[in-house]
């Protein structure tokens, strides 16, 4: 695929998905940041293969909220992935995994809306909102925002009555054709386990985990997966 994992590659991502979740975001150095619009202590770190002194350094800061929390993003064998705490702070999730695709070889036409359903689309600046409907239900959604050449792809979601009816599929599908309205080369999202098959199947690869730390009996888990899905 010709591209790998670096910081540079991780900024782009939390770019992308703090743009989709409106949040606002900082990049200073190595260390990526961001939170809900208006909240102070909700901070998000997000680091690529950090190195000891600077890892136990944000530790420290999230560790003083249990609001914070502490996201590793590293290569699958890197060593940092086993870790099951951070200077006091807990692995509250290890499920997820972040990937990519070549652009050149997805579709860039709109997919066939499945019969039954209709499709609409809202664009609010820098992200995409496509969402599956039938009648007045909401069926399946997914969020699309470009970057630097990358679409990264967000919250794709099917509601449990809909489930295997390839609506997830079709999301994906349609947010790439969507991306193709702008000059990307490649896409970028993050996923769990449990769908990393799904996009292995088009043609995504798997580039690095994901692990997130947070303060040890914290109840607020507002964020706990980068693929949080919305409440349809």
């Amino acid at each position: 695929m010709g591209v790998e994992l670096t910081d540079e590659l991780v900024g782009t991502w939390v770019t992308g998905w703090a743009r989709t979740h409106n949040y606002e975001v900082t990049h200073e150095g190595r260390v990526h940041t961001a939170r809900p619009t208006g909240d102070s202590e909700a901070w998000e770190y997000v680091l690529y293969a950090p190195e000891e002194v600077e890892l136990r350094k944000i530790a420290s800061a999230v560790g003083k909220s249990p609001e914070r929390l502490l996201t590793v993003i590293a290569d699958p064998k890197d060593d940092v992935m086993g870790l099951r705490s951070i200077d006091g702070l807990e692995l509250i999730s290890d499920e997820e995994v972040i990937m990519i695709a070549d652009m050149a070889h997805q579709d860039v036409e709109d997919p066939i809306t499945p019969e039954d359903f209709t499709t609409s689309r809202e664009d609010f600046g820098e992200w995409t909102l496509f969402t599956v409907h039938q009648g007045e239900s909401t069926a399946a959604r997914g969020r699309l925002a470009v970057v630097d050449g990358f679409a990264i792809l967000d919250r794709i979601y099917t509601a449990p009555d809909y489930r295997r009816q390839g609506l997830g599929t079709f999301v994906t599908r349609a947010l790439l054709a969507l991306a193709h309205e702008q000059e990307v080369e490649h896409g970028l999202l993050v996923a769990t386990h449990d769908g990393r098959e799904l996009y292995e199947y088009l043609g995504w690869e798997l580039v690095g985990d994901v692990h997130v730390f947070g303060a040890p009996g914290a109840t607020d888990r507002r964020r706990p997966s980068h693929s949080q899905v919305d409440n349809i």
